[in-house]
C-alpha cells in the first residue's frame, strides 16, 4: 500500500508538471498570436497613414501647379473629393474614411500674409510673389479603432527680387536682377537652372539672358543672378516668371530698378 501511495504521489507531481507545462505554452502561443497580430494591425495602419499623407501632399503640389498655369480656382476641390472617394475604397475591410478641409482666408505663414481660397493661394506680379496650396487631411481606421486623426499639408513657392540694376558704366551695358527662391519649410531652392525662368521682361519686352547661381554675401542668401545684356536706357519696369522642378509657377514685378554710379 504504502508503494501504491508513493506511485501515485509520484503521477500527480507529473500530472501537475505537465499540466504546468501545457499552461505556459498555450499562454506563450496565445501572448505571440496576439502580439503578432497587434503589430500587423498597427503596421497596416502607419502604412495607410503613411500613404494618405504622401497623397495629400502630392494632391496639393499637383492642383497647385495646375492653378497657377490655368486659373482654375476649383481644380484643388475637384481633386480632393475624387481621391477621398478612391481612398474609400482601396482598403476594403479596414475601415478607413477619410475627409479634407481647405484653408480659406488670410493666414500668415513664413512671413508673408496667405489670402486662400479653396486651399490656394497667389500673390504674382510684385516685388516678394508666391503660390501656395494649404489642407487640413482628417482619417479614421475603423478596424483599429482609430478616429480623429488629423495633419496639416502645404505647399510653397516664393520668389523675391532682391535687386535689379543697370550697370551703364560698363563698355557694355546690361542689367542684373538679382532674385531668391524659397520653397516649403522656407529653405532656398539651389537647383534651378535657366530652363525654369520662361520670361525675362524689361519695360514689358521679353529678353534673352543668362543665370548664374552662388551664395551672396551681399543677401546672405542664394541668390539667382540673371543679367541680360545690351540694354542702352534705363528700363522702366522688370518682369521674371519662375516655374520650378514641380511644375509650380509664379511672377515677380518691380519698377525699382537702380542705375549702377561705379
Amino acid at each position: 500500500m504504502r508503494l501504491a501511495r508513493e506511485r501515485k504521489g509520484q503521477f500527480i507531481i507529473i500530472a501537475a508538471m505537465l499540466l504546468s507545462i501545457m499552461i505556459v505554452s498555450v499562454s506563450t502561443v496565445i501572448y505571440g498570436t496576439v502580439t503578432y497580430y497587434r503589430q500587423e494591425r498597427w503596421e497596416e495602419y502607419v502604412t495607410i497613414v503613411d500613404s494618405v499623407r504622401t497623397a495629400s501632399s502630392n494632391l496639393l503640389q499637383v492642383g497647385l501647379a495646375n492653378y497657377a498655369q490655368t486659373s482654375n480656382s476649383t481644380v484643388l476641390r475637384d481633386y480632393f473629393n475624387l481621391w477621398v472617394r478612391d481612398v474609400r475604397s482601396a482598403y476594403p475591410g479596414f475601415g478607413v474614411d477619410v475627409g479634407y478641409a481647405l484653408a480659406n482666408g488670410v493666414r500668415s505663414a513664413y512671413g508673408v500674409s496667405l489670402n486662400y481660397s479653396n486651399g490656394l493661394a497667389l500673390n504674382w506680379n510684385e516685388t516678394t510673389s508666391y503660390a501656395a496650396s494649404n489642407a487640413t487631411v482628417s482619417i479614421d481606421v475603423a478596424s483599429v479603432g482609430l478616429t480623429g486623426y488629423n495633419f496639416s499639408s502645404h505647399v510653397f513657392l516664393k520668389m523675391s527680387i532682391r535687386d535689379a540694376v543697370w550697370y551703364s558704366k560698363s563698355s557694355k551695358r546690361y542689367v542684373n536682377i538679382y532674385v531668391s527662391v524659397d520653397k516649403d519649410g522656407p529653405e532656398p531652392v539651389v537647383n534651378l537652372q535657366a530652363g525654369n525662368f520662361p520670361y525675362v521682361k524689361l519695360g514689358g519686352v521679353s529678353q534673352s539672358f543668362t543665370v548664374k547661381r552662388y551664395y551672396s554675401s551681399v543677401y546672405s542668401y542664394f541668390i539667382y543672378e540673371i543679367r541680360i545684356s545690351s540694354i542702352s536706357s534705363l528700363p522702366s519696369s522688370a518682369e521674371v516668371t519662375l516655374l520650378d522642378n514641380r511644375g509650380i509657377k509664379t511672377i515677380s514685378y518691380t519698377t525699382n530698378i537702380q542705375q549702377d554710379s561705379s
